[in-house]
């Protein structure tokens, strides 16, 4: 059956991507041109045989912004070399559609070992995977979009440490490291679940073993190792160096009325489904465990929290201001609530379907959910249709990237724009004390003699040089933003810097022409990180090897 139910995951998946790939467009919308700029830097960057990214120095205006350093990527390199055989808007809905494939194998096979049902596990996988929100994600919202992805089997391993099995320690360990490569907020916000759901495991048990202790403490230990590339770059070149980070603050809340007339309408967005909705309207009649107790006040908790009736003005100052739209918790909810739905819909039908009638009814819930799914992004289609397409703008533009339509012959137009959200992110809070020192970094301006220039970066890989001439020997501050580990050269010879009141590099100049090169170069302590965590990866194989064979006899 496991076969079946991934070929029906895999149809539904090719059905929904292909349908908007036919649409040969991108809507270009909230965050896309951050992603966007990201993937196309680690592309030419490949092309040019760097492996590494860690400032953006042919994307970001060439800021030499670090981005990189502090927002991880790794799961952009399968969309990166798929710009080596595809087209740019092409290579994007290949990458969609890999990721959606990734995020219905995982929720089927976590769900399957949570609850030994195979119905159950494909109803959760096509439900959780379809669903409205991750949808919505799915459009611009990447980093979010890929932690989707591994949340099912996050809260499979912390099911298994706290409940389950405490010898699959190890699921919670990769699963903590797969969520921490995709982003790091959505770790932040796995952690106040695990938490809670640690204190119910205290409350329910009237305690936790040794045994299960040692277990959470060896996943996380081994969650760190794995995910050190990540962690590093913060202590090296983060803190203490007075970097600016996304503003923390919450931004939005809805309303209770508009989440739950929301969630009946067909549209993709910021909702539940209707089939989630109606599971928080009847699954208290159903439950009878108190294992799906806990799972439906989870559920039910984190659509509270997405909420303005949850007391959000009391976080102010507090690190859960880090959530900034509350909307987020919509993916907790629809990952708790799901699984109700999952398992109490496979029940009722597994009662009355049988044979050659459960594989009918299979197919017809992929293709209802297919169905489902093209009637959520048809919007999205409509509005490819009637959006115009992204004009061009200057090289050194100051306008923010409108909302348009991208295709692959207009595809490149969006890198002049400033990046619409994002464009500052882990800048010298220096550099963004005014507009002014904001545009001048856009606009390529520098500083020299009293004097502002304008000048033509000359860019390789993670690296940005400019023709600088003076009449006399000074000072020049350049529009390349100056990060702790940052090298500089001056006529091919290292020379000394310091960050100007922009946050950027100044460094004295010779009389006559001179050609600076700004670039960057990790810390030995990077490249160990890289080393530890392969080395970390490849011990937790061999140990699944061995584990796997042991446990098989």
């Amino acid at each position: 059956m496991n076969l079946l139910y991934l070929g029906l995951l895999l149809f539904v998946t090719l059905l929904t991507t292909l349908y908007l790939a036919s649409s040969k467009a991108i809507f270009a919308f909230s965050d896309w041109t951050f992603h966007a700029a990201r993937v196309e830097e680690i592309y030419l960057n490949l092309k040019s045989g760097s492996f590494f990214t860690f400032i953006a120095a042919r994307t970001f205006h060439n800021t030499g912004a670090a981005s990189f350093l502090f927002y991880p990527y790794i799961f952009f390199y399968p969309w990166a070399f798929l710009r080596f055989i595809l087209s740019p808007v092409n290579a994007f809905y290949a990458w969609y559609a890999l990721v959606t494939f990734a995020t219905a194998t995982i929720s089927y096979f976590s769900m399957k070992a949570y609850s030994k049902k195979s119905l159950a596990s494909f109803i959760f996988s096509l439900v959780y995977t379809f669903a409205p929100y991750r949808l919505y994600l799915g459009g611009a919202v990447f980093g979010e979009y890929l932690a989707v992805t591994f949340l099912p089997l996050l809260f499979l391993g912390i099911y298994e440490v706290l409940w389950g099995d405490k010898k699959k320690w190890y699921l919670l360990a990769i699963s903590g490291a797969l969520v921490a490569y995709a982003h790091i907020l959505s770790v932040f916000l796995s952690l106040e679940f695990a938490v809670i759901l640690f204190i119910i495991k205290l409350i329910t048990s009237r305690g936790i073993s040794k045994d299960r202790i040692k277990s959470l403490l060896l996943s996380a230990g081994v969650c760190v190792f794995l995910v050190l590339p990540v962690i590093v770059p913060f202590f090296t070149d983060f803190i203490g160096q007075g970097l600016s980070s996304a503003k923390p603050s919450i931004s939005y809340t809805m309303g209770p009325r508009y989440l739950l007339l929301n969630s009946f309408s067909a549209q993709k967005g910021w909702k539940l489904s209707f089939m989630l909705m109606l599971t928080i309207l009847t699954a208290w009649a159903f439950i009878k465990s108190r294992r799906n107790w806990i799972i439906y006040g989870l559920g039910l908790f984190a659509c509270f929290l997405t909420t303005r009736y949850f007391p959000w003005k009391l976080t102010a100052g507090t690190p859960f201001e880090m959530v900034q739209l509350t909307a987020r918790y919509l993916s907790y909810a629809s990952l708790f609530l799901t699984i109700l739905f999952a398992l109490g819909s496979s029940s009722v039908l597994e009662e009355h379907v049988t044979g050659r009638k459960k594989l009918a009814l299979s197919c017809s819930l992929a293709v209802f959910m297919a169905l489902f799914s093209l009637s959520s992004l048809s919007v999205y289609r409509d509005t490819l249709k009637h959006v115009q397409d992204m004009p061009k703008t200057s090289a050194n533009s100051t306008q923010p990237a409108p909302f348009k339509r991208l295709r692959d012959y207009n595809y490149y137009n969006q890198f002049n724009y400033k990046i619409l959200f994002g464009a500052f992110d882990y800048m010298p809070k220096s550099s963004l004390t005014s507009v002014q020192k904001q545009n001048s970094l856009l606009m390529h301006q520098a500083y020299l003699n009293g004097k502002t220039l304008t000048l033509s970066p000359l860019i390789k890989a993670n690296q940005i040089s400019y023709q600088v001439k003076s009449e006399k020997a000074a000072d020049v501050d350049l529009p390349v933003i100056a990060y702790k580990h940052t090298t500089v050269s001056v006529n091919g010879q290292k020379h000394a810097f310091r960050r100007g009141n922009r946050g950027t590099v100044v460094v004295g100049l010779k009389r006559g022409q001179n050609t600076v090169t700004v670039g960057y170069k990790a810390s030995p302590v990077f490249y160990l990180s890289i080393f530890i965590s392969i080395l970390s990866w490849l011990a937790l194989l061999i140990y699944l090897v061995n584990f796997k064979a042991k446990y098989a006899q």
